[in-house]
């Protein structure tokens, strides 16, 4: 009996699951028409229409699960989006605990070293990251090479620009001038910034090879040794070395974990070994060029305005906008995480783009409105565990940057859906424009506003490339608007 109502079950739930009904862009192909109205009518439905489906998966939540479990694109950026929040909770942790060990001077300090680690990261990447997921499914037998290649190539490049950086201190960041005054800080920035270069890079294989599971394990690793560690170098050191070579070590630890272990769990006969093959950068180097520019020009605003906050309003203030991003980017791991997920099942199967297009706004939306709604209420509570200072400077920054997720988000959208299509032009385009305003205007309002200023112009900046994003993208892709923009 038990038996027949379980079968009764799942048969209401596959007449009725997510990945089976079809959507809202499918039933009304253009949202954005010359109508705005109809535009933001369409909108709420298909918002709407998320959280119905929603509703559904609780009614039978087994069977629910199961089946969203049985969609790759959802499963893999579950993984990701828990090994994100991992990463980033253990963040929230970690400087909450710094925080209370160290001043607020140093912690300002610390952290922006640890952004000036990412923003190399970010120059030795060279696009690579961006290459393996797009080329590596289709490799074969020489998806060894390609890899080893590419971890060769960007440990190179981590160190020749490493170097570079410490040499110009003096010009492009006199604040950070003791790292190179003591050989011990000198040489661990320079081993640290090879492993915050390669750490992406590995995360890359396992989107490639939709078997993300591994990312989170990983990141398990690192976010608990970071935290670890912290208590135990705040024993030894009272300066920002002490931060800093908590997070570079447990960096390097789990890296090694995931190159070793678990790289040759889902690439058939893989071992680490220094290589450049000439054949694997005459396939990548094009693409890899210019989502390298892109991928600079994405994630430039939120390692720049680190160095920009300490150098002009100081250390003190620094404390306070790194702790408020820290908590900001939790939330930028559900777009992230949905939208890379798209971006690697376009990669393995080209067709798939448009329906996992509307599966994955769909799933942006369930998670990501209401979480925005509950750290608007909370935000000065959930600063005061770091301290009432930080509850006292930064509560409205916060509200600003967390709601700024929206508008960055619809701009990663358009990302990876280009970067399925191969479209460098349109991809640099709007990296360039969401960037360079966002810069722009967070740099004039921190002059005229302070602390606050900055998350002003950052949203405004994002918001205003977002909506010519969605204009664009719905005319571009989708048949109706364009009959509409022909009739007009």
């Amino acid at each position: 009996m038990s038996s027949g109502v379980s079968k009764m079950r799942k048969a209401r739930w596959s007449r009725s699951k997510v990945s089976d009904k079809p959507s809202l862009v499918t039933r009304h192909p253009s949202l954005i028409t010359h109508h705005p109205l109809r535009t933001v009518k369409t909108s709420f439905r298909f918002i709407k229409n998320a959280y119905v489906d929603a509703f559904r998966l609780t009614r039978h939540p087994r069977e629910g699960l199961n089946s969203l479990y049985g969609v790759s694109l959802y499963r893999n950026a579950v993984y990701i989006m828990v090994g994100t929040a991992v990463a980033s909770i253990t963040g929230f942790v970690f400087w909450m605990i710094a925080a209370r060990l160290y001043p607020v001077e140093t912690v300002g300090l610390g952290s922006a070293i640890i952004s000036a680690l990412g923003l190399l990261a970010i120059f030795s990447e060279l696009g690579l990251e961006t290459g393996l997921i797009r080329f590596l499914p289709g490799a074969g037998k020489n998806g060894n090479d390609m890899l080893n290649t590419c971890l060769t190539i960007s440990g190179l490049a981590s160190v020749a620009i490493a170097l570079i950086f410490l040499a110009g201190l003096h010009f492009w960041s006199p604040a950070l001038l003791l790292v190179r005054q003591h050989p011990v800080f000198f040489t661990a920035f320079i081993v640290f910034a090879v492993a915050t270069a390669l750490y992406p890079l590995v995360s890359s294989v396992f989107w490639a090879k939709l078997n993300t599971k591994f990312i989170l394990i990983r990141d398990i690793i690192a976010g608990s040794l970071k935290i670890g560690l912290v208590f135990v170098f705040a024993m030894f050191f009272t300066n920002a070395f002490g931060i800093f070579v908590s997070i570079g070590l447990a960096t390097a630890i789990a890296l090694l974990f995931a190159a070793f272990w678990f790289l040759p769990k889902v690439q058939n006969g893989y071992r680490p070994f220094p290589k450049i093959e000439k054949r694997v950068l005459n396939e990548l180097s094009h693409y890899a060029a210019g989502n390298y520019v892109a991928r600079i020009l994405l994630r430039m605003a939120p390692l720049v305005l680190p160095l920009a906050v300490l150098n002009i309003l100081g250390g003190e203030m620094n404390a306070y906008f790194y702790i408020t991003w820290t908590v900001a980017v939790v939330f930028q791991v559900i777009p992230s995480s949905i939208f890379n997920s798209l971006f690697a099942e376009g990669s393995n199967d080209e067709s798939s783009i448009r329906t996992n297009t509307a599966k994955s706004l769909k799933f942006t939306f369930l998670l990501l409105l209401p979480l925005t709604l509950l750290i608007l209420i909370i935000a000065e509570k959930l600063l005061l565990l770091f301290g009432q200072a930080y509850a006292d400077n930064a509560t409205l920054l916060l509200r600003i940057v967390v709601v700024a997720v929206i508008p960055w988000g619809i701009n990663y959208l358009y990302v990876s859906i280009e970067k399925v299509r191969k479209n460098i032009k349109g991809i640099i385009t709007v990296t360039a424009a969401a960037t360079g305003l966002s810069l722009g205007l967070s740099y004039f309002l921190m002059l005229k506003m302070g602390l606050v200023g900055v998350g002003i112009g950052y949203i405004a900046g994002q918001t205003i490339v977002a909506i010519v994003v969605v204009i664009y993208l719905w005319r571009r892709y989708h048949p109706r608007a364009k009959v509409s923009g022909k009739a007009g």
